[in-house]
């Protein structure tokens, strides 16, 4: 619909400059009559393009804006339900490592040392894989607020220009 518009807009745009120019040029006048009614008509035509073009201008830039501020809650949103699922995961793992710090207690009183070495590996092994799950949770936290920043300031630049 918006390039209907513009045809429209630029038919209109032409259609008064040759409008313009022929009523000028067959009207009976002196040529320095002649030569102020084409100016004045230039000045006006030009001044109406003018203003349309910075009209659109500002159109656009608030489009722009529109849409900038769409897509940064979005992100936000993203950004929020990702955290909210890291610290899910993160209350789980703690709670599975306190239930096997309890089962490794109960193994060391009933099966000895051998045991409750092995569950105290498994248990330290769930602890680091526990971290590097939460490490990498929060990097991928980072980036998208790194992407975000990134998309808010690209969205300012289009926005400035």
């Amino acid at each position: 619909m918006s390039c209907n518009k513009g045809y429209f807009v630029g038919g209109l745009f032409v259609g008064t400059i040759i409008g313009g120019a022929l009523g000028i040029l067959l009207a009976p006048s002196s040529g320095e009559e002649t030569r102020r009614k084409i100016k004045d008509g230039a000045q006006d035509t030009f001044g109406d393009a003018y203003d349309q073009a910075v009209e659109y201008g500002e159109n656009l830039k608030e489009q722009l804006q529109d849409m900038t501020d769409s897509v940064t809650d979005k992100v936000n949103q993203y950004k929020n339900q990702i955290e909210n699922k890291i610290q899910e995961i993160q209350d789980e793992v703690n709670q599975d490592i306190e239930e096997l710090n309890e089962e490794l207690e109960a193994l060391q009183k009933e099966d000895g040392e051998a045991v409750a070495d092995a569950a105290k590996d498994t248990v330290d092994a769930a602890k680091a894989a526990a971290d590097d799950a939460k490490d990498v949770a929060v990097d991928a936290a980072d980036k998208a607020s790194d992407t975000i920043d990134s998309v808010k300031d690209a969205a300012k630049d289009v926005v400035k220009n």
